[in-house]
């Protein structure tokens, strides 16, 4: 989801380091499609130490969720989402209230239903008639994921 340039790197030497990390001064994103940013925050004991993830998919949202411990946890959610998702005709970033994964009547993925803070309500399987919707299950809820 994120491109990333060669040139852009910044502190090269680190990246050589036991850790593996490497920092760049920007990413691209050449999909236009709705994406997450988490704050995660992993608590040391005696400090929290707070950072932000952007996160392409459901699906990675759901393994990140899946990871979660008494040390370190998810504190907020923004959906990002593109103007021909959101009708606003610009990028947005809101508060994520819930995500559900829509199954057709064979079980087949349409795609994601969001609900963002005040209640809006985006979807990727907008194409989909609402009676080819057979199923939806909840992949995030705020109230039941969030600390």
């Amino acid at each position: 989801m994120f491109k990333t340039d060669r040139n852009a790197e910044l502190l090269p030497e680190l990246s050589k380091g036991s850790s593996g990390v490497q920092f760049w001064s920007f990413v691209e994103q050449e999909v236009n499609w709705p994406w997450f940013y988490l704050q995660i925050v992993e608590d040391e004991g005696r400090e929290a130490f707070r950072s932000m993830l952007m996160v392409p998919t459901p699906s990675l949202l759901e393994q990140i969720l899946a990871a979660q411990t008494e040390h370190i946890w998810l504190e907020q959610a923004q959906l990002v989402t593109p103007y021909h998702v959101n009708k606003k005709g610009r990028w947005m970033m809101e508060p994520l209230q819930e995500v559900y994964s829509v199954q057709g009547p064979q079980g087949n993925d349409l795609g994601y239903r969001y609900m963002v803070e005040g209640g809006q309500m985006y979807s990727t399987s907008e194409s989909e008639p609402a009676d080819a919707i057979h199923t939806t299950s909840l992949v995030f809820s705020a109230a039941l994921h969030l600390r």
